[in-house]
């Protein structure tokens, strides 16, 4: 894994040191809070820089306001570290309002054991993640014998036969997912109450949530434990920028409508104080059947890959 920032503009280093900076702070007040002696045992591990800005790919657009979002892999030492979401949540609400960094971050938490396993198995993100990322932050403290601890092991080489049947699996029924959802979101596009509206947003987020899952399973072989759509969205545009023509230019009110969706997962089923229209609703179904449209092509495209690097027998 490389380790050096040379190829970004000063400004990206410093705003990257910062996002670190951040990170390890938070965690630390956090362990300390935490005050037992078990937490005091947790540690971030590994912080590694994946995505646009460690390809060198980033882009900023003045005009149309987008820019590339940073994306982090942490590598903790315990599991409990992946199951803080809350906390992850408020560490990455810090970062978007701290006025030295001025994009979006988001950040997987896996354990060390975790992606481990994975890259003995050969899985293509974790495999990709480790060979073109950058390392930001090691907990370089050596073992009781002073030789390195938490290391990374050897990507193995991809299984392009299984690759082939597990995301052929994974298309067919997240398709299957999306679509119903859909559906059953559409079929209360004009409702005139307010709950049936709602329950019609919270089955459109499904429908979109089921279309990232379909394309980041059937092409990685991994989708994050999350709901988060913001989250899902932008590691799907990471791997394949052409996913974004889903949801057309990004300027108002577009941008409010897909907030709500993001919020719907929660908010249409909860909050007394969501509210939604048909017009939204619509313009959201429009996009989502375009999304699932162009997830489907993309996934066979991808298959169409592996079928031929598998051989006539897959």
């Amino acid at each position: 894994m490389q380790a050096s920032l040379a190829h970004l503009p000063l400004a990206r280093q410093a705003e990257l040191a910062r996002v670190r900076e951040i990170i390890l702070e938070e965690l630390t007040q956090r362990i300390q809070a935490a005050g037992n002696a078990r937490a005091k045992r947790y540690r971030l591990l590994k912080l590694v820089l994946f995505g646009s800005f460690a390809k060198g790919t980033w882009f900023e657009d003045s005009n149309s306001g987008r820019a590339s979002d940073i994306d982090l892999l942490a590598i903790v030492s315990h599991e409990a570290l992946t199951e803080m979401s809350a906390f992850w949540e408020e560490v990455e609400e810090r970062l978007f309002h701290d006025p030295a960094i001025q994009r979006d971050v988001s950040i997987i938490v896996h354990t060390l054991q975790d992606v481990n396993r994975q890259l003995k198995d050969g899985q293509y993100f974790f495999s990709e993640i480790i060979s073109q990322g950058i390392l930001l932050y090691e907990d370089a403290e050596p073992d009781r014998n002073g030789n390195p601890k938490n290391i990374l092991a050897s990507p193995a080489a991809p299984d392009s036969r299984r690759a082939f049947a597990l995301g052929d699996k994974f298309r067919l029924s997240w398709k299957k997912s999306a679509k119903l959802f859909l559906n059953a979101g559409r079929q209360h596009l004009g409702a005139k109450d307010p709950e049936s509206r709602n329950f019609a947003a919270f089955q459109l987020h499904q429908a979109a949530e089921s279309a990232y899952r379909m394309f980041l399973l059937t092409v990685t072989l991994y989708a994050p434990g999350t709901h988060h759509l913001g989250k899902l969205r932008n590691l799907a545009r990471t791997i394949d920028e052409r996913l974004e023509e889903a949801w057309g230019p990004p300027q108002k009110p577009y941008k409010r409508y897909f907030e709500l969706l993001r919020r719907a997962y929660v908010e249409a089923r909860y909050s007394p104080a969501y509210e939604t229209t048909r017009e939204i609703l619509t313009w959201q179904a429009d996009r989502i059947e375009k999304l699932i449209t162009l997830a489907d092509a993309l996934c066979a495209e991808r298959l169409e890959r592996l079928k031929a690097e598998a051989g006539p027998s897959a």
